[in-house]
């Protein structure tokens, strides 16, 4: 049997593959789950949001398409809950100016947005990699809730709850970045538009919202 000597010989690893489909795909479609809090960026006595009491969960799912190793652009649909608690002090006249036990207001938004995403990683396999992610998003705030607790007679608790706010804008829209490690994100959403209706404007809510997040695929 006649035998023929390699000259040259170009083997691809395994780990570098592109295929038309996956994390590094051409098309990538995943879900995702999140949880963000609200960050104050502006001081407002009259309606005073308490950041670490203040938060919400994130789901959606997310469609890719790579244009390069380096750049990719796509889009999502999200559902995101916002649950904003407001200290109650002497100084408070947003929603109303009594002292609760506890007083929120709370939305829940469907929403949809379109991202570009940059990879540090071009040469990685067919895996998420190192991301960044920046985009924008608009949503539809369809559930729109006041809610207070109090403390009344004979340690009874009384509970309230008004829906469909009239003073809570129905949509809004901002800005959209995250920063990825494969499955984990840090992200973070900064609302352009004004959610609190004249003339409560300066009861405005924090626009800057910040969480972690991961992808399920």
């Amino acid at each position: 049997m006649a035998q023929y000597p390699v000259v040259d010989e170009t083997v691809t690893p395994y780990d570098t593959l592109r295929p038309d489909n996956g994390p590094n795909g051409k098309r990538f479609f995943n879900s995702f789950v999140g949880w963000h809090f609200a960050i104050p960026t502006e001081t407002n006595d009259a309606a005073t949001v308490q950041p670490f009491s203040s938060s919400g969960v994130r789901v959606g799912w997310m469609w890719k398409h790579r244009v390069s190793n380096f750049f990719s652009v796509g889009y999502l649909l999200d559902f995101d809950t916002y649950n904003y608690s407001y200290a109650q002090n002497d100084t408070k006249t947003f929603p109303d100016s009594l002292k609760h036990k506890s007083q929120s207001i709370s939305v829940m938004t469907l929403g949809t947005g379109l991202y570009f995403r940059f990879n540090f990683d071009t040469k990685r396999g067919n895996y998420i990699g190192h991301y960044l992610d920046a985009g924008g998003y608009a949503d539809w705030n369809f559930n729109r809730t006041l809610a207070t607790k109090d403390e009344i007679d004979f340690n009874q608790i009384e509970r309230n709850r008004i829906s469909r706010l009239h003073y809570v804008e129905k949509y809004q829209y901002g800005l959209y970045a995250a920063i990825g490690i494969n499955k984990f994100t840090i992200f973070g959403r900064y609302r352009m538009s004004d959610i609190i209706k004249q003339p409560f404007h300066s009861a405005e809510l924090p626009r800057l919202t910040v969480g972690i997040g991961l992808c399920l695929f």
